[in-house]
């Protein structure tokens, strides 16, 4: 097979005539580029990545498993959540739109922490609006544009805003009392 005598480590040389192949942060940038293209044409089926090169990998597959949510912190020796951030990324890793219709995730975590990934990766997170944080600075830069030039266009403004539909749908992220039109009006 040619592409081996192009590897320089020896156990990979071993694993991917099996069809196997890992990648981690001592494995040459030849090795680990070679290993990304034979992910890529289909030559090896299975890649063992770690936690930190997979966020720098150009692949993605049609089942990924997540061995852990947790890694050791040695500096301050414990045990450590993955930050949401990261789950979703390897989570959207499998994903081949162009070869496949659907694609499987398999996340392994502590029993405790089963119902919560069950929950965040089956159901939509809603989106917030973070308008109310500048609003004063849209509406200045519609007033100029002349977008905005009474106080009924900076109603309707608003009503077509994010914002607008998610004060009524999550009052508390939004610091509302209540979801009246009196309480939208206070606000």
């Amino acid at each position: 097979v040619p592409f081996l005598d192009r590897m320089s480590d020896k156990a990979l040389k071993e694993t991917l005539p099996q069809g196997v192949a890992y990648m981690h942060e001592g494995l040459s940038t030849n090795d680990r580029r070679l290993v990304e293209q034979l992910f890529d044409s289909g030559a090896i089926q299975i890649a063992v990545v770690t936690r930190s090169l997979c966020f720098s990998l150009n692949i993605d597959a049609y089942l990924v498993i997540v061995m852990d949510t947790q890694f050791y912190n040695g500096r301050i020796h414990v045990y450590e959540d993955y930050p949401i951030t990261e789950v979703i990324q390897m989570v959207g890793r499998a994903n081949r739109p162009l070869e496949d219709d659907d694609a499987k995730v398999v996340v392994l975590c502590q029993s405790s922490k089963k119902d919560f990934f069950k929950k965040f990766l089956s159901e939509p997170l809603p989106i917030e609006s973070h308008l109310d944080h500048k609003l004063h600075d849209h509406f200045n830069a519609e007033i100029v544009t002349k977008t905005i030039e009474n106080k009924q266009d900076a109603v309707d403004y608003l009503t077509w805003t994010l914002l607008y539909r998610r004060l009524t749908q999550n009052p508390n992220y939004y610091n509302l009392q209540g979801v009246t039109h009196r309480h939208l009006s206070d606000h």
